[in-house]
């Protein structure tokens, strides 16, 4: 993408010169932040579609945030939760309740099939543990009934969008600088 101007040394043709040089500066302000639109945009598809028909994705927000800089663009994409859901069960002290991050368990599961493909400290399978030889646990709903359960399957939206970006990022940059 190399720009090229020739000019001479006459007054008039400096300044034509200074003049075409901002606005070829100004076009590349207007291109980073084009890049960094489409970016995020792609960026969103990629984790809506990660999140697919999930129950959680009623749940969460998809939004991005975009300011222009003096050197450019920044842009990010993220997940957010929109609601929280309020999950309720039965145990020998009564009726007991969690507030859950309907964003935290699309990206990182609970319980046995929690993941954390990036080894983040912290992060992954639970503590909940198996009880007897079962790899789950038991739970009593509010109307006294027994559900077995091993957890949440993550959708990983967000690791899986910013790792499918990776592979777009050249591709989006040459059609947006192509000019």
């Amino acid at each position: 993408m190399a720009k090229k101007i020739s000019f001479g040394l006459s007054v008039k043709e400096v300044q034509n010169a200074i003049k075409e040089i901002k606005e070829y500066q100004n076009s590349l302000t207007g291109k980073c932040e084009e890049l960094c639109r489409r970016l995020s945009a792609e960026g969103i598809v990629i984790a809506q579609a990660h999140i697919g028909s999930s129950g959680f994705g009623k749940y969460v927000r998809l939004s991005t945030e975009i300011c222009p800089e003096k050197a450019g663009c920044k842009a990010i994409f993220f997940m957010e939760d929109s609601q929280k859901i309020v999950s309720k069960w039965q145990n020998q002290d009564g009726v007991q309740s969690k507030e859950i991050s309907p964003a935290l368990m699309l990206e990182f599961g609970a319980g046995l099939p929690a993941q954390n493909p990036a080894n983040i400290p912290g992060v992954g399978t639970g503590t909940y543990g198996a009880h007897g030889n079962e790899p789950g646990w038991w739970y009593m709903d509010l109307e006294g009934q027994w559900h077995y359960a091993t957890g949440v399957s993550p959708k990983m939206p967000m690791y899986n969008a910013g790792k499918e970006l990776k592979d777009k990022v050249v591709e989006i940059a040459r059609e947006v600088f192509k000019n």
